[in-house]
């Protein structure tokens, strides 16, 4: 009688050497997964993190009221840092001097809606899973279906935000810049503005409100532009646990919750913004 052979033999078949590379890929994706917590979980060299963030994203005060902010990199900066468990120092840099301030060591690293791509070889890019193009608010019984139809209309815009006071101006729009979002909002509430042009995202959140049927006309959508993180390569102590911290902010539900905020914090202000002198 021939004996038969061993299971260890005989030679792989197709589907067993599918299964064997799916249980590599899977062992791989674990590891790296422990590996990226295990980043994340060790402490930072630092106590405080230095980001670069631009001047006009920092909180907004008119000295009487503050306001939500149009812009999500200082709020994002202050999160990060506390997914450190470091105390984030805020640096107002505008965007030409960002990529300077990160090469000469003034910061540690720059949270911007900058183009994508690094400011230098000398630096990488850290993805935050957040990016938006342009919305526009306007009464949903306007007349105007494009953008170009925004000409000569008046079009509000908030100071932090470059993108759209330069597609108000492209248009040919009359432009009036307020601090925060609210502002414009309830201008666009009373009459004062046709249309306010803000970031698209968090705007989208607002407007899907049902007080907000009457004023959530939009117009097609605009390029988008990412939020990222910039941090210098030569910063291997910090680059793993950035780049941990990140992913773990990053979830598109996470970016969601904080679109749902920035919603109800600036629906509440133009609500203050619109009824509030009327109850002196």
């Amino acid at each position: 009688m021939t004996e038969p052979k061993h299971f260890a033999d005989r030679p792989l078949g197709p589907v067993p050497w599918l299964i064997a590379m799916g249980i590599l890929a899977l062992c791989a994706a674990v590891f790296g997964a422990i590996e990226s917590r295990a980043a994340a979980a060790a402490p930072l060299p630092v106590k405080a993190l230095r980001i670069g963030v631009a001047p006009r994203s920092l909180p907004v005060s008119t000295g009487e009221r503050d306001y939500t902010n149009g812009s999500p990199d200082a709020a994002y900066a202050q999160e990060l840092a506390h997914q450190l468990g470091v105390e984030a120092v805020l640096v107002p840099l505008p965007a030409h001097a960002q990529a300077t301030a990160l090469q000469d060591g003034a910061v540690d690293l720059v949270v911007t809606r900058a183009p994508v791509g690094p400011p230098s070889p000398a630096a990488r890019v850290l993805h935050t899973g957040h990016s938006t193009g342009l919305g526009v608010a306007m009464r949903s019984d306007t007349a105007v279906r494009e953008w170009s139809q925004l000409a000569g209309r008046v079009v509000c815009v908030t100071a932090d935000n470059a993108r759209a006071q330069a597609q108000a101006l492209r248009v040919g729009g009359r432009v009036r810049v307020f601090d925060a979002p609210a502002q414009a909002l309830v201008r666009v509430r009373t009459g004062d503005c046709d249309a306010a042009l803000l970031d698209r995202a968090p705007l989208d959140a607002l407007l899907a409100h049902k007080e907000w049927a009457k004023f959530a006309a939009t117009l097609p959508r605009t390029d988008v532009h990412p939020l990222v993180a910039w941090v210098a390569h030569e910063r291997e102590d910090l680059a793993a646990p950035l780049f941990a911290a990140v992913n773990a902010l990053g979830s598109t539900p996470q970016w969601a919750q904080r679109h749902q905020k920035w919603a109800a914090n600036v629906a509440f202000e133009v609500y203050f913004d619109q009824t509030g002198p009327d109850c002196h």
